[in-house]
């Protein structure tokens, strides 16, 4: 028998030669393991240097697609510069090669071709890794696109910038904003004007709209007292010293000098010697009549707080009656007829007569926002839907100068004492509408233009969409560029493959 003492030096020895066999197994596998280990390194940066290539060349082509240009050659120098700037060559090698087609009128297509160098893999005859990627971005977007562009047509605006009016580049950065975006009459994009000052001209065409509060045009006869004469002393006056100089006042932002006493006369009236009396008459005349006209401007609704959105459209707008019009240009409803859009902004005007309206932004606002919206007071809207852009782009050259009235809706000057805490509330008003705008998913453009304020620049950027979205142009070529930018991205370069 074996005795329990031989039994287990027999298993101590059988684990011994056990322990020796897993050695010289592991031994003889470390080195493919390792290999196969290293393999999966260079697996992973070649994974790292395809995701970073493929993100490079979608921004690459992105920011062709945003240009205009169409000679491939061009846009291949685009390309290769947003790639040298963004490519991690670390990953990569320097030598890759790359082709850029312009496939059609929309289409840019970039294929990168490279290598990426292994660690390990070299070991098994593979000294690189293939990295090729494409990309291809669509000019353009499919989806329907509407446009207000709110502008700005107040006094200010007659101002000089470089040798050219603020109004007259207006015109040009909104002609080529629109030429930009509106390339077919197809019914995919849509743009209405609404001009504003302190008040926006809704049309007079609309005068029985349900919306409105139009009265009838009417008439005021005023009849004069009856003529009065006394006999009145004579009086001779007599004055001395006073300096004669310039003095400077502003209409809505914009200086304008005039002949004043900067050191006032003393002046003295006494009876004439020997004394005397003249006959002096009031009163008396003709009746005088007054018109009054409703020249289509239309005031805020003072109902709550309806002046900040566009629900309620039962309750009517009231306007303005007048002896002469004040507002400007009237509002233009979407259209899809660029003739009819680029006529509009031709037009623009800043004052009418010897009016020089100021600026109360929350009125352009409001009508930018009806406008778009799918219901009264304007319907050519579309319905709200994922594939409807609805777009406000705002324009302004300077502050509000107005306050808003809450006893008849009216747009006046705030009072002295009080117009910092007055216009604050009128840029508060502004905000709301800008908020209640984005909450509809309108998409909202600002542009200051020579905006100095640090107030409105803020008020401007709280009101756009995004950072990305404000603009602040210190002159005409600067509100030039910036609506191209606002058209480029307007037009939604997307990502295509």
């Amino acid at each position: 028998m074996i005795t329990a003492h031989q039994s287990f030096r027999t298993a101590a020895r059988l684990l011994s030669c056990a322990r020796g066999n897993v050695a010289l197994m592991f031994a003889l596998m470390a080195l493919p393991l390792a290999v196969m280990a290293g393999f999966g390194v260079d697996l992973w940066r070649q994974n790292t240097a395809v995701t970073s290539a493929q993100s490079a060349l979608d921004a690459a082509v992105l920011a062709a697609a945003a240009t205009d240009l169409e000679d491939e050659d061009a846009l291949t120098t685009v390309v290769s510069g947003y790639l040298a700037a963004n490519l991690r060559h670390g990953e990569l090698s320097t030598d890759y090669t790359l082709e850029v087609r312009f496939l059609d009128e929309r289409r840019i297509e970039g294929v990168l071709e490279g290598v990426t160098p292994t660690f390990f893999a070299g070991l098994l005859g593979l000294e690189y890794l293939p990295v090729n990627v494409e990309a291809t971005a669509t000019r353009g977007s499919d989806d329907l696109i509407e446009v207000a562009l709110v502008l700005d047509n107040t006094w200010s605006m007659s101002a000089s910038d470089g040798g050219t009016t603020r109004i007259a580049g207006l015109r040009t950065a909104a002609r080529d904003l629109v030429n930009e975006i509106m390339v077919s009459e197809e019914g995919q994009v849509r743009i209405g004007i609404v001009p504003y000052a302190d008040y926006v001209n809704v049309g007079t065409g609309n005068r029985s709209e349900s919306w409105l509060n139009v009265p009838a045009d009417y008439s005021t006869t005023s009849t004069p007292s009856p003529r009065r004469c006394n006999q009145v002393p004579v009086t001779t006056t007599t004055c001395t010293g006073g300096v004669r100089g310039t003095c400077t006042r502003h209409v809505d932002g914009v200086p304008e000098n005039y002949g004043c006493w900067t050191t006032p006369q003393r002046c003295t009236t006494t009876p004439v010697v020997p004394a005397r009396t003249q006959e002096s008459c009031s009163g008396g005349g003709s009746p005088s009549t007054t018109h009054y006209r409703w020249f289509g401007c239309v005031r805020s609704r003072n109902v709550g707080d309806l002046r900040l959105h566009d629900k309620k459209p039962d309750t009517r707008y009231n306007v303005l009656m007048q002896t002469s019009q004040t507002c400007l240009n009237p509002i233009l409803p979407l259209s899809e007829t660029k003739a009819t859009v680029l006529s509009r902004i031709n037009g623009l005007v800043v004052n009418i007569g010897g009016y020089r309206p100021e600026t109360h932004i929350p009125s352009g606002m409001v009508w930018g926002i009806n406008a778009l919206s799918p219901g009264a007071p304007f319907t050519e809207g579309r319905a709200y839907g994922r594939n409807v852009r609805k777009i406000i782009v705002l324009m302004t050259d300077g502050e509000n100068t107005l306050r808003y009235q809450p006893t008849d809706g009216t747009h006046i000057a705030p009072n002295a004492a009080t117009r910092a805490a007055e216009l604050a509330a009128t840029n508060t008003d502004l905000v709301s509408l800008c908020t209640y705008a984005k909450s509809q998913n309108m998409e909202i453009y600002t542009v200051g233009l020579g905006v100095g304020s640090v107030t409105a620049v803020n008020m401007l950027r709280s009101c756009a969409t995004s950072a990305a979205h404000a603009h602040n142009a210190a002159d005409t070529s600067a509100l030039i560029a910036a609506f191209q930018r606002i058209a480029r991205s307007i037009n939604a370069v997307r990502l295509a493959e």
